[in-house]
């Protein structure tokens, strides 16, 4: 093929053009390609984050355990309410009259006592009773009894039948109403 002087000619057909895209290529790849201690340091932070998620996971299994027995106790039919003894107390024992617990006023000051006895005015304002005998008159305090039907039928059902009440013995505040003790009543049976 005959050049004229002066007048750029085309390269090689291809031959310029892959050399170009073979460098360019190789460019193209050592840039992109990750140096080793990269990829070392993205290993360890991989294992890192797995461990964390597998804890994570440990956590989360045993939140639902506790979940599911606090579900298991909450479906759980309630226990009948019974009085909750003090330390050092020891449950009642025998029913008492209220003549006898007069009788022996020290023996059972500060002591759990069930007491049967009749009913006598009730204070619906107070919520409170008076428990009574021919010797005198023991006032209940039973606003705290965890039953509110048991308040209720106390306050609104004229009690005709000596009801037992269990509760701890305390002297009266003050003794107008005539009462010497007073019973904070943990449960009352009709």
């Amino acid at each position: 093929m005959h050049t004229a002087p002066g007048v750029p000619q085309p390269s090689a057909p291809g031959g310029g053009r892959r050399l170009m895209a073979l460098l360019m290529a190789l460019l193209f790849l050592s840039a992109c390609a990750p140096a080793s201690k990269s990829e070392e340091e993205l290993h360890k932070e991989v294992q890192a984050l797995k461990a964390q998620m597998a804890a994570m996971q440990e956590k989360l299994n045993q939140v639902q355990t506790d979940q599911q027995a606090i579900l298991a106790l909450l479906k759980k039919p309630a226990l009948p309410a019974e009085p909750l003894a003090m330390p050092g107390q020891p449950p009642a024992a025998e029913s008492l009259t209220v003549d006898q617990l007069l009788a022996s006023k020290d023996r059972y000051l500060g002591a759990r006592v069930k007491l049967k006895g009749v009913v006598g005015p009730v204070m619906m304002h107070h919520k409170s009773l008076m428990l009574k005998s021919p010797k005198g008159m023991v006032e209940v305090l039973f606003g705290n009894l965890p039953d509110p039907k048991v308040i209720q039928k106390l306050t609104s059902t004229t009690l005709d039948k000596p009801i037992t009440v269990t509760g701890v013995v305390n002297l009266a505040p003050s003794q107008g109403a005539g009462a010497l003790f007073q019973i904070n009543a943990e449960a009352v049976e009709f």
